[in-house]
């Protein structure tokens, strides 16, 4: 079926090839014929001039003889001999006083005159009009066009027709050889070389040059094949190493992504992600949830002091009492600058509390490196049946900044609202 097409294909090219030749081969011959018409008529004008010239030369002063003496019988004689040339279609002759009297023979309308005054003893003794016979000359062009048409058609379609078999029986026929060779070719098979069925030329010609090439390429592809085969297995082995590596390699980026690389814990991204699964599991398990917010106190002046990598220092040392202090469930992070976030699921609010009084007592006894003693503030709130992340965080932020605003190094709880908490409403269905 593939090479049934491709041998649809090449006789399309064939059929291309000598609409091709036609049309070049008519524009040829109509280029040809009108020039050649064009000269043919050029001539013929010249002709018709030259006809014009010896009547002008050899017949004028008979007539102007004849029109001196008033001899109507020998101007017409001469009127009419002048009326039988091939190229007048007509003439007439006015003489007389005033040039009133006239003769006529042939047609005298039509196309414009040549008209000749006839002289006589330095007197005009007439005028006499002559009427090219125009029909003579396009009858002479029509024939000729249809003849050098004719001619040259004939010689394009012989010339054509001769083209169209050679191009058949030394590009076409070897190009659909070429094409059977190409679809028989299968990869692994047993590789003979592709010979064009023709004679051998002495020298080598464009078809040769791409035969080897296409034996050449063949070739080419069959060792490729093999170096693929044998190759195989390494190549797949390798890519499952590659594998397993873009797979790790993929999940320490995803670990990174969420990791503050300063401390080791949380960023605000992996808080961020970590709090709305929480508070999607609070709301399903009906379980309170918790969080407490807390920063070092006056931190800047560490910075201002004993700068910023001591500053460094103290915030990794607080992240590490943070992650040994707190229960496994719960979620440290670093919010941002000094200030830390931990996330305590199934944590009320009285529980969060004394955890957040543990941490502050743990981080007041604590002995930084440089800096010595430093102390934290905390701010503790738990979501309720309408709070969102952000009202959460809200509230924690702002129990936070009461207890700086109460003095610092104490735990704050957020305000009591006109909200029940998770636990009281479960508590409620359950009496």
């Amino acid at each position: 079926m593939i090479f049934h097409g491709q041998q649809q294909m090449n006789h399309r090219l064939a059929r291309r090839m000598l609409a091709w030749i036609l049309a070049i081969s008519a524009v040829a011959a109509l280029i040809a014929t009108s020039i050649q018409l064009f000269f043919d008529y050029r001539r013929d004008l010249s002709e018709l001039e030259q006809g014009m010239h010896y009547i002008e030369q050899n017949q004028l002063p008979g007539l102007s003889d004849a029109a001196w003496n008033f001899n109507i019988p020998s101007m017409q004689l001469q009127l009419d001999g002048i009326g039988r040339s091939q190229w007048v279609s007509g003439a007439s002759i006015q003489y007389g006083p005033k040039q009133a009297a006239e003769l006529k023979t042939g047609t005298v309308s039509g196309s414009k005159p040549f008209s000749f005054e006839l002289h006589r003893n330095g007197a005009i003794v007439g005028t006499i009009y002559i009427w090219p016979n125009l029909d003579v000359l396009y009858r002479r062009t029509v024939d000729r066009f249809v003849i050098v048409l004719s001619t040259q058609i004939g010689k394009s379609l012989i010339t054509t027709f001769s083209i169209f078999v050679l191009m058949t029986w030394l590009i076409t026929r070897p190009l659909t050889q070429m094409a059977q060779f190409a679809q028989s070719f299968q990869p692994g098979q047993l590789f003979r070389p592709f010979r064009l069925r023709r004679r051998e030329t002495a020298s080598p010609d464009e078809l040769t040059v791409l035969v080897d090439a296409l034996n050449d390429a063949y070739q080419r592809i069959q060792k490729a094949h093999e170096f693929e085969v044998q190759h195989a297995e390494i190549l797949s082995r390798e890519v499952e190493a590659r594998t397993r590596e873009l797979s790790l390699a993929h999940q320490e980026l995803a670990r990174l992504s969420v990791t503050d690389k300063l401390t080791g814990i949380f960023n605000r991204a992996g808080l961020d992600e970590a709090l709305q699964t929480a508070i999607s599991q609070a709301r399903q398990t009906q379980r309170p949830l918790s969080l407490i917010m807390t920063d070092i106190d006056h931190f800047k002046q560490v910075n201002d002091q004993h700068g910023h990598l001591t500053g460094d220092q103290l915030l990794q040392e607080f992240a590490r009492v943070l992650r040994q202090t707190i229960p496994p469930t719960a979620i440290p992070g670093r919010w941002g600058g000094e200030e830390f976030l931990i996330i305590c699921p199934g944590s009320d609010q009285e529980q969060t509390c004394a955890l957040a009084e543990q941490l502050r007592s743990t981080i007041a006894s604590h002995v930084f490196p440089v800096v010595g003693h430093k102390t934290s503030s905390f701010g503790v709130a738990s979501l309720t049946a309408t709070d969102s992340s952000n009202d959460l965080l809200r509230n924690a932020d702002d129990a936070l900044y009461e207890a700086k605003r109460k003095g610092r190094n104490q735990v704050a709880a957020a305000q009591d609202r006109d909200t029940t908490s998770l636990q009281g409403i479960t508590d409620q269905a359950i009496s």
